[in-house]
């Protein structure tokens, strides 16, 4: 695996450092089943695969430590986050209260860019998912999470979504992992578009309600794959 470093300039994005990307580059690949929960990340193997040395990569995986991805073992080293039924339902608990909270906030504060912003994720997300077995999943989960992130941050809570987002490291390895077995999207997809509408109508309590009730068929889903 190689990486491009893009060339800053005056109109181009700053050129990202070596530890940023290989901590994308390995989230990505945990995210996407390449290191399955529960994997022990042996950092030589780990390191000849994304092409760098290990000096990165020792940066990297105590951030994804602090994100929930990874868990460090005592004379063992980094593994992938592995849960059991009991705690994927504990982990969604939290995710339930936080979202909820930032549902009802963000309603109250959103603004029409907020809401043009919203739109155009769902739009390229509904593209992705019309195509079915073709759909480009990664791309698909990846604006999963920006459409997530832009229905709530217009709460205006930081620290609410700094816990949000580590509740969903914890989880989303799993989440795409059913979805590849399934390949369903089409349910997800309503749900958003649901939620979006309620969004833009600034109705709160419809919000609040359709926000849990996706979370908690997302939750079911997964058990269900689980128990398969």
């Amino acid at each position: 695996m190689s990486f491009v470093m893009p060339i800053g300039g005056a109109d181009t994005p700053e050129p990202m450092s070596l530890p940023e990307i290989v901590y994308r580059k390995l989230r990505d690949a945990i995210l996407n089943g390449v290191y399955p929960p529960g994997a022990m990340l042996r950092q030589e193997e780990v390191a000849a695969l994304l092409g760098v040395s290990r000096n990165p990569l020792r940066e990297a995986l105590p951030r994804l430590e602090s994100e929930g991805v990874v868990v460090l073992y005592p004379r063992r080293g980094y593994a992938v986050v592995k849960l059991d039924p009991a705690e994927i339902v504990n982990v969604f608990d939290l995710r339930i209260l936080l979202e909820t909270e930032l549902a009802g906030r963000s309603v109250k504060s959103k603004t029409h860019t907020d809401e043009q912003q919203v739109q155009a994720i769902l739009d390229e997300m509904a593209s992705l998912a019309e195509q079915a077995e073709t759909a480009d999943r990664v791309r698909w989960f990846d604006l999963n999470l920006r459409f997530h992130d832009a229905l709530l941050s217009p709460a205006h809570c930081p620290h609410h979504m700094k816990a949000l987002a580590q509740s969903r490291g914890v989880l989303e390895a799993y989440i795409r992992a059913e979805v590849r077995l399934t390949g369903d999207l089409a349910q997800a997809q309503t749900e958003h578009t649901r939620m979006a509408q309620a969004f833009y109508a600034g109705q709160g309590e419809s919000l609040i309600r359709l926000t849990r009730e996706h979370s908690e068929h997302t939750r079911d889903r997964l058990l269900r794959g689980l128990a398969r």
